[in-house]
Order: C-alpha cells, then structure tokens, then sequence
C-alpha cells in the first residue's frame, strides 16, 4: 500500500503539472452542457427532467476525452516500457494511474456540477444523487477505458474506433445512475440503482488492474 500511494502522489503531480488537460475537461463539459439544450429546447420543465442524464452524457464523453493520454501516449514515448521494468507490481502501477485520472475527472466533474446545475434547471434534490451517482460510476467508466486503452495500445489504426466499438459496455453504468436520479425525482428510493452501480465498481475494482497489467505484457 505504500508504493501505491507514492505512485499516486506522483501521478497527482505530473497531472497538476499539466494544467492544459483539466482545463480541456472543464472546457469540454461546459461545451457540452452548452450545447445540449440547444438541441432539445428551451422548455425549463424538460432540461430539469433531463438534466441527470445531460451530465451524465458530459461525464461519460470526458472518460473517453482522456482514454489516449491514460496508456497510448506512453507507449509513444516509452514511459510504458519503463513500467514493466519497475521494481513495483505492473498492476500497482496501473492502479495507480487510473486512481489519479479518476480523481481528476471527479474534482472537474464537482467544480462544473453547480453550474450545470443551474443552467438546465436541474431539482435540488437530485443533485446529491447526482453526485453519489458520480462518486460510484465515474471509477467504473475510467477502469473500463483503461483497459480499453490497454488493448489499443498494440493496434496499427487509431484507437478511437476501438473506443467507440466498446461504448455499450458503459451503457450500464449510465442506465443505473441515471435511473437513481429519476426515482429521486420521483420521491422514490434511489438505493437499488446505486447497489447495482456499487456491483459493477466492485466487480471491476480487483479485475481490471489485472486485465490491463496482462494486456500490456502481451503487447511486449
């Protein structure tokens, strides 16, 4: 565990270092909450409704924003031959590494939740569904890229078209979250959604750093 937390220590400093790449997440999240609306009408009733569902569209299209800079770019410039050297576990490492992108992406995500909030008009009372949703979903969307990423990482053609072949497999994720912020809206309990969001996280949370690990050993 110690290893683990001076990796992502440092993983936190090479992000914050690059300031560029949290303000294309804020940027890209605002264009798109922005955006959205315009295509579905001003009806305040009707973004309040949907508002839930437009972040969460925000959150997953920012997972796949940053799915190249997570491993592709290293095996560019060859930061991820020096990581299977490393004398720490390969599956440490990219826990490590997918922990400090997460991280990022819930601090953008928590910084751009009450303006987005405001702009579509979105129930106070969902908000906080909302954000557990986030807190149980957005690790689950970076795992899943993350061994996305680790499968492209050996592909000639641009990674982006394996990408778009594995959106469903987030597809769930989106359901479940989306649907706790409905049945809050509705007076409803919101509980079952978030056990089934809470499932996935667990399920992956184990698994994934593994099936990465061997993904890019294959790729030596």
């Amino acid at each position: 565990m110690t290893d683990f937390f001076r990796l992502l220590r440092h993983d936190l400093r090479l992000l914050a270092r690059q300031p560029s790449s949290f303000a294309a997440l804020l940027l890209f999240f605002v264009i798109v909450i922005i955006l959205l609306p315009f295509a579905i009408g001003p009806e305040p009733d009707l973004l309040g409704r949907l508002a839930p569902g437009l972040v969460w569209l925000a959150a997953l299209l920012m997972s796949l924003l940053g799915l190249e800079k997570l491993l592709v770019e290293d095996a560019r410039d060859g930061t991820l031959d020096l990581l299977r050297q490393a004398a720490v576990p390969l599956p440490v490492v990219v826990f490590s590494r997918l922990g400090a992108e997460t991280l990022m992406m819930l601090l953008a995500l928590a910084l751009m939740i009450p303006l987005a909030a405001l702009l579509l008009n979105m129930n106070a009372g969902v908000v906080p569904v909302l954000l557990l949703s986030l807190l149980l979903g957005v690790p689950s969307l970076v795992l899943m890229g993350g061994m996305m990423a680790a499968v492209t990482v050996g592909l000639d053609r641009h990674p982006a078209l394996l990408t778009l072949l594995l959106i469903p497999f987030y597809i769930p994720v989106l359901i479940f979250a989306v649907g706790a912020c409905d049945a809050a809206a509705l007076g409803a309990d919101p509980a079952p959604h978030f056990y089934l969001l809470g499932a996935i996280l667990a399920l992956l949370l184990p698994t994934a750093p593994l099936v990465i690990a061997a993904a890019l050993r294959q790729q030596e």
